[in-house]
């Protein structure tokens, strides 16, 4: 069993859909990613199975296939696109990449950790009479996470694993 469907022959987004890859941009953008590479990943959202070529990425989002370049590689980098090969076409294929929202959150994961590591350099580098409340709760509730995180995450691979492993 191959691992890319068949491409349909051009993608035509409808106008919800480019809507939604526009939202998937601005929303993307809030949480710190470039707001061209939050609209790639829209379209990619929305994409057929096989994925889009660039050229189709462009003509999707009103963009110059230039300006998308740059989106690709960092959502390529970031583990969250990859390519999609396609035998007998010679243009690249892009799609979202399994196991994505795993892949990113984990990165997100190593940010809550550096907030933890600050709160607890704070409580150590707090001066006589300050307040320590909020150092604290910030340690204590990146703490929890970090520790509940682990579970949560082996939970979701295992849920993956066994979806797969029924289809």
């Amino acid at each position: 069993m191959s691992d890319t469907p068949p491409v349909p022959a051009s993608f035509a987004p409808t106008a919800e859909s480019g809507q939604f890859m526009e939202r998937a941009g601005l929303l993307f953008e809030m949480v710190g990613m470039p707001r061209a590479a939050g609209r790639v990943l829209g379209a990619l959202l929305v994409a057929p199975a096989g994925g889009l070529t660039p050229a189709e990425l462009a003509a999707s989002l009103q963009a110059s296939r230039a300006s998308l370049s740059g989106a690709i590689k960092y959502l390529t980098l970031l583990g969250l696109a990859e390519r999609a090969p396609n035998p007998g076409e010679r243009a690249d294929r892009f799609r979202v990449r399994p196991n994505a929202w795993a892949t990113l959150t984990e990165q997100g994961n190593r940010k809550l950790q550096t907030l933890h590591d600050l709160a607890a350099e704070g409580l150590r580098a707090l001066p006589q009479g300050a307040d320590a409340a909020p150092l604290r709760e910030m340690e204590r509730f990146y703490g929890h996470w970090l520790r509940l995180f682990p579970a949560v995450l082996e939970e979701w691979h295992q849920l993956s694993k066994e979806e797969r492993e029924e289809s």
